[in-house]
């Protein structure tokens, strides 16, 4: 008991951290589509309710998020009220409650929920109402007792009203959070009969991830003290979770909790191996109030293993990096490091920690059970420094605290305190009434596990007996039956004894045979394998030499590949550099566009060698990155062009000179007609280069500017670069198709042949493109 605080905060923690999944939302378009529908049907409802929820749930809580989520819960509450559908309407209410509620509008978000309860009230609608009383519950909180007991009553409510309406898979749900509340109480039996109704209908439905209500079973049976079903039920959560991959906060809290059941049953060592699982799971999720507790635990079990430092030092650590922000953690944090500090009579250090102990103390209720954190290492701090009167003073409040909440083993350690700073100080009479009260308490606690074992070891002793009595009658049957079973084997043994004689003396002969015709053969294939060995070995000897020749080769021509290439390059720069010289001198527009544009092709070109001569592949070109380089050099060469921004949809392909000169200078010439013509301020262009089918490319080019002019130009006054355009689109074998949607989309089509990387010797024709 004097950790079922921490317990019950890391289910809290759990449920936070496991937060649903954000669903898939429909396409833009649809939900527009949907708000603006005048007359919408249930289909759409159900559409519009799903979109809400899902804004709704998305982590954080943007306010972009809760105004969408209203706008579309607000189109189902007016497509209720306009449609006569009451149940639209109460479903609107519902999703608006809970976006108000979110934010902290609670005022608001109380007026919607019970508009809705009012409506399924009246239509008798059980799911409706179910899903409002859930909803409800939401606003009041499990860490005030009076509040978390309405979360209870309304939880009650719907699982009843589900039930009712025959939805058994959210009737489990909403009794497995009806048993969580109940272990925050705490009320353990409740608990356990809710979790256990939870379980079978889980069962029932075929719901598989039953971690959760395992864990919370374990917690239950633990506090009612029957430890044996609290491990059976928390192994059962720790191997669902492990089977299903779970690597959630959830798995955190499983190991946490089977932990503290060994470390109740006296198996520290034990306790400290899930301590240190679940460790490993808080640290990678950065779960700091989980870290916090696991500490404490984890003190708690050094402890008892005598190693108190480790836990110490564990503690201070955690005090250094996660300082805690809660009063329930810091609480917790301090009381362990001031029971290690107690247990190794280090009281000078742990007096700053019960001075903190004493200030958290005052803020807290008398009735709390976090009391216990308080004041129980409080009682035995100040015992060990002999302030018997501090001591007889917090011990009477944690025994104040035990009586009201009903926790036996708490009162017997308060009472037990409480007598040993009366002897201390003398009074006597009081020494005597508290040691009988620790007695009394620690008795019962005693009498009510004894009656438990007693019950456990008479059903175990009937169950042995009735299996003993049917294991003899099954004895003496089998017996009777091996007597006759044994007298035929031994006739049949008998005879198969002779028969395998007389086979085994064949056999030997005919395996002596045998194995002399055998030794024959293997001897003349030895001097054969032999000779042929010999012959294998001097041609091998031939193959190396040629093969090293045949290496030297290939190196040669590729390196005179590349110096090909690279002059190529070179060369096109040199005549680009000399129509930079040309320009200069000419004052001409027309001129000077046609040698701009000669020059972009000349680039275009220039880029396939550069490529080819850097790359370790000297017939291929990774079009991806060189369609990148190109539209970077396109752009930079443009004037006023910075607004302007490519999207790239460039798939890994790689293709052959004869394909990409004709690719490229397509591309060339479809951007700078975009980039002269399309925009008069900003724009997109997109680039996309996919394969469509087996032998199939598509090239596309697009803008989103203004368009082809209306009135088409005559067909014998086609701009050079659509002539080029066509000629180089006949070339490729392809078919161009030029469109004006939204800006001009031109697309190419041709035949696409994927060829593997050269790994010999490269051809003139493979290697260098011919541009004659």
């Amino acid at each position: 008991m004097n950790r079922l605080l921490i317990l019950s905060y890391c289910i809290v923690g759990c449920l936070f951290t496991c937060m649903a999944q954000e669903r898939g939302l429909p396409s833009r378009n649809i939900l527009q589509q949907l708000l603006l529908k005048a007359t919408p049907d249930t289909a759409d409802i159900t559409a519009l309710l799903a979109a809400g929820e899902t804004y709704l749930l998305r982590p954080g809580c943007l306010r972009s998020d809760m105004d969408s989520a209203a706008l579309f819960a607000e189109k189902v509450l007016k497509a209720g009220i306009a449609g006569k559908e009451p149940s639209w309407e109460a479903r609107g209410h519902l999703l608006l409650s809970a976006i108000y509620r979110e934010p902290g509008d609670t005022k608001r978000g109380k007026g919607y929920i019970r508009q809705a309860i009012a409506i399924f009230n009246r239509l008798h609608e059980k799911a409706g109402l179910a899903d409002s009383y859930v909803e409800l519950s939401n606003y009041y909180s499990a860490d005030e007792n009076s509040e978390l007991r309405e979360k209870i009553r309304y939880h009650q409510l719907a699982a009843d009203l589900y039930a009712a309406a025959g939805m058994k898979r959210k009737q489990a749900q909403t009794l497995h959070t009806l048993g969580d509340y109940y272990t925050l109480v705490p009320d353990q039996k409740a608990a356990r009969d809710v979790l256990l109704q939870a379980l079978a209908l889980y069962k029932e439905t075929g719901f598989t991830s039953l971690q959760g209500v395992y864990d919370l079973l374990g917690v239950a049976y633990n506090q009612l003290g029957d430890h044996n079903n609290a491990l059976k039920y928390a192994l059962l959560s720790v191997r669902t979770a492990e089977a299903m991959k779970d690597s959630t906060g959830q798995l955190c809290a499983t190991y946490n909790r089977l932990g503290m059941i060994y470390y109740d049953m006296g198996s520290a060592k034990e306790s400290m191996t899930y301590y240190r699982k679940a460790w490993e799971v808080a640290v990678r999720l950065k779960d700091t109030v989980s870290i916090q507790i696991l500490a404490c635990n984890f003190a708690h079990s050094s402890i008892r293993l005598g190693t108190i430092s480790e836990g110490l030092g564990l503690l201070k650590e955690v005090e250094r990096r996660y300082p805690p922000k809660r009063m329930d953690t810091d609480i917790w944090l301090n009381s362990a490091i001031l029971g290690c500090y107690v247990k190794s009579g280090r009281y000078e250090q742990g007096r700053p920690y019960a001075q903190h102990l004493e200030v958290l103390g005052k803020g807290v209720e008398k009735a709390d059970p976090k009391l216990e954190h308080i004041h129980g290492p409080l009682i035995k701090y100040y015992l060990g420094i002999r302030q018997y009167a501090k001591a007889r003073t917090y011990a009477a409040a944690m025994a104040d605290m035990a009586l009201k909440q009903g926790h036996l083993s708490v009162l017997a350690s308060s009472y037990n305190g409480w007598f040993k700073a009366d002897s201390a100080l003398g009074l006597y009479a009081d020494a005597i009434r508290h040691y009988q009260l620790y007695k009394k308490y620690n008795d019962s606690l005693f009498n009510i596990t004894k009656s438990r074992q007693i019950s456990q070891l008479q059903l175990q002793f009937d169950a042995e007996q009735k299996d003993q009595a049917i294991q003899l009658k099954q004895q003496n049957i089998e017996l009777l039956t091996r007597e006759g079973m044994l007298q035929k084997a031994e006739l049949q043994k008998a005879r198969v004894t002779r028969n395998v004689i007389i086979i085994g003396a064949g056999m030997l002969v005919m395996l002596l045979l045998l194995g002399y015709n055998r030794y024959q053969l293997k001897q003349r294939s030895n001097q054969q394998m032999k000779a042929q060995q010999q012959e294998i070995n001097e041609q091998n000897v031939v193959l190396q030499h040629l093969i090293q020749s045949q290496h030297k080769l290939i190196e040669e021509k590729e390196w005179l590949l590349k110096e090909i290439h690279h002059r190529v390059k070179n060369n096109l720069q040199i005549v680009m550099s000399l129509l930079n010289t040309q320009a200069a001198l000419l004052d001409d527009k027309d001129a000077l566009n046609a040698i701009r544009e000669s020059r972009s092709r000349m680039q275009t070109i220039s880029l396939i060698h550069q490529k080819l001569y850097q790359s370790d592949d000297m017939a291929l070109i990774d079009m991806r990155t060189y369609i990148h380089d190109l539209t970077v050099y396109l752009k930079d060469g443009f004037s006023g062009m910075a607004r302007i921004s490519f999207d790239l949809r460039i798939a890994p392909v790689k293709m052959d000179v004869s394909l990409a000169v004709p690719v490229g200078l397509i591309l060339n010439e479809a951007i700078n007609n975009a980039m002269k013509f399309a925009f008069s301020s900003s724009g997109t262009i997109t680039v996309s280069l996919q394969q469509t089918g087996k032998d199939k490319m598509t090239l596309v080019v697009a803008d989103n500017g203004k368009g082809l002019p209306e009135a088409p130009l005559p067909a014998g006054k086609r701009s050079m670069g659509m002539t080029l355009m066509q000629t180089l689109c006949e070339q490729l074998g392809g078919t161009l198709n030029i469109e004006s949607r939204n800006g001009v989309i031109i697309t190419v089509n041709f035949i696409y042949q994927e060829k593997q990387p050269v790994t010999g010797p490269v051809t003139q024709r493979e290697g260098v493109p011919d541009y004659a």
